[in-house]
């Protein structure tokens, strides 16, 4: 590539492709013949075909691409800039992860700490214990014995630790729910066995409206009170749509976002329970009360707007990505067409569409 590209610039021709057609079409659209300005766009064409991508990141770049054709501005400049939305476009999905489990990781370790602290008496009476057996005169089968129980004891506690630290790293501590993590391992067994298996798997995201202004109004204290609400109002409405066959793992997915990963359910039920999960919310009053628990305000509505996605065969790849981008976007267009509403994504190779579902 570097010295066809060389012979490109001091011949006259470009010949990214055998027959010179590529070329020329850059020619016809302005780009110089430069090197870097025309790699970059025969590099920004070929990312539509990468299977890792999602769709939303695909049709960025291209309107990326789009951009840079309309605007004719070859410059310097531009060219860095371009450079840099293309890979923020491109990593920062994976830096929203890296992230969240930076965060994790954090949690995590004070947790050791504390289960460390916590143990240290065991170990401590593992110690006693020991040393009174062997001192003890007792024959030596005995003291064996006594001493296998006590490291039975200790082992089981520490075996109980182990568990207790797996489930914290896949619980959000303040509602409760599976956190980021255990949502990507759900949603990652999810499609491999819609793949394998021909489950079907949707995934609804909600979000909580107006919830920048609420935490302006009352604080992060009272913003939190909203969130484990929420968490509440949703585990409510999901043990009341028990349904054979229904796997339903309710997830804090960030901040005021909240996801719901079903598995084995109809498109219909899963519908149904987002639409119920949004009348709960509307319905419910919510009370803000003091550090002391005495009522501060009551009669405060706080609603909801939800996107609904189902994993679609059509998908090229990335079928993870593709399933929450298109959640994603029905949800805002729950939010764009008035909050308090639950929307679906419907997708078709002759275009993709979302509604709003009728209740």
């Amino acid at each position: 590539m570097p010295s066809t590209l060389l012979q490109c610039e001091r011949s006259g021709s470009c010949d990214f492709t055998q027959d010179g057609k590529f070329c020329e079409m850059l020619d016809k659209a302005g780009v110089p013949r430069d090197a870097k300005w025309r790699t970059l766009v025969l590099y920004m064409r070929g990312l539509e075909d990468y299977s890792y991508l999602s769709e939303i990141q695909k049709s960025q770049v291209q309107a990326l691409l789009v951009d840079v054709l309309k605007r004719k501005d070859f410059s310097e400049d531009r060219f860095r800039e371009v450079l840099m939305r293309d890979r923020e476009i491109l990593v920062a999905p994976y830096e929203q992860r890296l992230n969240a489990a930076l965060q994790e990781t954090v949690q995590l370790a004070e947790e050791f700490k504390r289960l460390m602290q916590r143990r240290k008496g065991d170990v401590k009476h593992l110690e006693a214990r020991s040393v009174e057996a062997v001192t003890s005169g007792q024959d030596s089968s005995e003291i064996v014995s006594l001493l296998q129980a006590t490291f039975r004891e200790v082992i089981s506690l520490m075996e109980r630790d182990m568990e207790n630290l797996d489930q914290l790293s896949k619980t959000d501590p303040l509602t409760g729910l599976n956190n980021r993590r255990a949502f990507d391992e759900v949603l990652e067994q999810g499609v491999r066995e819609w793949k394998e298996k021909s489950i079907p798997l949707a995934l609804l995201m909600l979000d909580i409206d107006f919830f920048k202004d609420f935490n302006d109004e009352f604080g992060h204290r009272i913003g939190d009170q909203a969130l484990t609400t929420v968490a509440c109002l949703m585990r409510q409405s999901i043990s009341a749509f028990g349904s054979e066959g229904l796997e339903v793992h309710p997830c804090r997915y960030g901040g005021e976002e909240f996801a719901i990963i079903l598995r084995g359910s109809s498109a219909l039920v899963a519908e149904e329970l987002a639409v119920d999960i949004r009348k709960r919310m509307e319905r419910y009053n919510f009370v803000i009360r003091d550090s002391n628990g005495d009522i501060m305000r009551k009669g405060i509505r706080i609603t909801i707007s939800s996107g609904l996605a189902e994993a679609d065969p059509t998908w090229k790849g990335a079928y993870q990505e593709n399933l929450i981008d298109a959640a994603d976007k029905a949800l805002y267009f729950a939010k764009n067409a008035g909050r308090n509403r639950v929307a679906k994504f419907v997708y078709s190779p002759a275009g993709s569409c979302c509604s709003i579902i009728e209740e």
